[in-house]
């Protein structure tokens, strides 16, 4: 059985007392696999569909059951609005051997801002990287100056973003795998993860 990581569950524990117990919520996170494993001293459950749960006691667990979205959001929605944002990724695509981003790459820094502030508290990775034409050395440095100059972007918008980590991955880590020498515009970017 394939194990999924990435589950949108909810995690309630419905009572504090010695007969405590839990209950598990699997979400809809709007992809079409979505699973988790419960393991318990009695065995182990799946829940693999959308909108189900089962409650948690130190006898054990109930059987799977179904839960609305509606019953979700009524019982739990203040909890899941308290929640942190998902992180979120973007990419932004340079001009050939410069620093300049493209023009369809400008029009994003806006969502960038704004992804941002739904955020914050957060933090931010800066990646440079770039095609395989010129030396791996240069393209390093390259792909350095790229990753700098959104770190400074980022710094003009004045967002109060806890860290910003810059790195450089050259031509090493491409989108697209080229023979060297072979200019590939999807490889000259910048990758921005906001978590």
């Amino acid at each position: 059985m394939k194990i999924l990581f990435y589950a949108s569950i909810l995690f309630a524990t419905l009572s504090l007392t010695a007969c405590s117990s839990s209950r598990v919520i699997l979400l809809d996170n709007g992809k079409a696999q979505n699973a988790v494993v419960i393991i318990t001293k009695q065995g182990q459950q799946v829940l693999d569909k959308k909108n189900t749960y089962l409650d948690i006691s130190a006898t054990g667990s109930s059987a799977v059951k179904p839960i609305s979205p509606q019953q979700v959001q009524q019982t739990y929605g203040t909890l899941l609005a308290a929640a942190p944002k998902a992180p979120i990724s973007f990419l932004l695509y340079f001009e050939t051997d410069s620093t300049s981003l493209t023009a369809a790459s400008q029009r994003q820094l806006p969502a960038i801002s704004s992804a941002i502030k739904e955020r914050i508290p957060c933090d931010v990775n800066v990646i440079g990287h770039a095609d395989r034409t010129g030396t791996k050395a240069y393209n390093i440095d390259l792909s350095l100056r790229r990753a700098r100059q959104i770190r400074d972007w980022l710094y003009t918008q004045k967002l109060d973003i806890s860290t910003i980590i810059v790195e450089s991955y050259g031509e090493e880590d491409p989108l697209i795998p080229t023979a060297d020498d072979v200019p590939e515009p999807r490889n000259r970017r910048v990758e921005i993860l906001i978590r």
